[in-house]
């Protein structure tokens, strides 16, 4: 009886996903997106391919950095070596820990402002290449409008929040196009781990991008991550496939790696290439199950669906999905569910991929990843 009842869920699932063509974006409608501003442009023209809000002043967060690296590299200084005043180590967060006199190169500094976000990095940035973050902070908005940038401001380098600080989805885009061109920035935003040091010390200090995008999709995606409560989650960057280059700039997301995601899906349509497998994750068990932890949770009874792409016997197997899951930037849960009484009592767990509040839109997201995961869609009530 229990493999028959695989065999139906299985045979559900995958004609959920033979209703939805492989591949399908909605090209000529709208991708579903939660961020309160986005927009896609062509890498190569600057045209705009789609839009929401583009020009509405919101704040960036620590997408401001991209600026802050555009002036760090166009100074012609990379190997300049900076020390780290009082201010800019009392900054927070911090990020690299730096102390007052620790020295390093204006390089150096750059990698951890793009991979780190460090602000006490771009304070150091500010204050050795303009003397002050306030005279930093008008450079940084001279260079934005010189390149078209007419709806931001910047007031500090790290983009804490701050009155008359504020940008717009069109000018990140902008400015990113602007700084793929800047020699030594794509070298940069696409590294994913390098370690810097320190002049006047033999201390070595690990960098990590927060790019989750960066190396877990079937294309390269570079980019600048950003969050403060005010702005919510930000991210401004661009993938790349077969010659041609998206930019993509989010502002205000609830759901940022699943709204970067379908925005680059919708703006490159059919042309990307298939997913690979990811049944891998779903193989194998453990003889022994650790206690559920960390993301489990009850099924909920919510009036909103889901995505269900996998149902388990065991936790470990779950688990093991939903990282597989992840690393593609989808944020995927597990549902426990419990059926049967006494020794008869079974737990099931269910891996589910978003909210959404009606059954249109989660159709929609199943049309969107099934040109990246080649796994059995189910769309489900929570």
């Amino acid at each position: 009886m229990r493999m028959r009842k695989g065999r139906v869920w299985a045979a559900v699932a995958a004609a959920a996903i033979v209703l939805m063509p492989h591949g399908a974006t909605g090209l000529t409608g709208s991708p579903y997106v939660t961020a309160r501003a986005a927009l896609l442009m062509d890498g190569s023209t600057g045209a705009v391919l789609w839009q929401r809000s583009s020009d509405e002043e919101l704040p960036p967060a620590s997408t401001t950095k991209v600026m802050t690296a555009i002036l760090a590299l166009e100074s012609g200084v990379r190997h300049r070596v900076f020390a780290a005043s009082q201010e800019a180590c009392a900054v927070a967060p911090r990020k690299l820990n730096l102390r007052p006199g620790q020295r390093l190169s204006l390089e150096d500094l750059t990698y951890a402002i793009l991979l780190n976000s460090a602000n006490d990095a771009s304070v150091v940035v500010a204050e050795g290449l303009a003397g002050s973050v306030p005279a930093f902070a008008e450079q940084m908005t001279a260079r934005a409008r010189s390149l078209g940038a007419l709806h931001t401001r910047f007031a500090n380098p790290h983009g804490l929040t701050a009155e008359g600080h504020y940008s717009s989805v069109r000018d990140l885009a902008t400015i990113f196009r602007h700084a793929l061109a800047v020699p030594g920035f794509r070298e940069i935003i696409g590294t994913k781990a390098v370690a810097i040091g320190i002049e006047n010390s033999k201390q070595k200090i690990a960098l990590r991008s927060h790019n989750r995008l960066l190396d877990s999709r079937r294309i390269p995606v570079v980019g600048k991550t950003g969050y403060t409560v005010p702005a919510k989650k930000c991210f401004v960057g661009a993938g790349t496939y077969d010659g041609r280059e998206i930019i993509v700039a989010v502002l205000g997301s609830n759901d940022l790696w699943g709204d970067t995601t379908r925005l680059l899906d919708f703006g490159f349509g059919d042309s990307l290439p298939a997913a690979p497998l990811l049944e891998q994750a779903r193989l194998g068990s453990e003889s022994r199950t650790a206690p559920a932890r960390g993301r489990v949770r009850p099924a909920s009874r919510a009036q909103s669906y889901a995505i269900r792409v996998g149902t388990f016997d065991r936790i470990a197997q779950a688990k093991r999905l939903q990282r597989a899951l992840e690393q593609r930037g989808y944020d995927a849960v597990i549902g426990r569910v419990a059926s049967g009484r006494g020794r008869h009592k079974r737990t099931r767990y269910h891996v589910q991929i978003g909210t959404y509040p009606n059954r249109n839109q989660a159709k929609s997201a199943v049309r969107t990843m099934a040109a990246e995961v080649a796994l059995p869609a189910l769309i489900v009530q929570r």
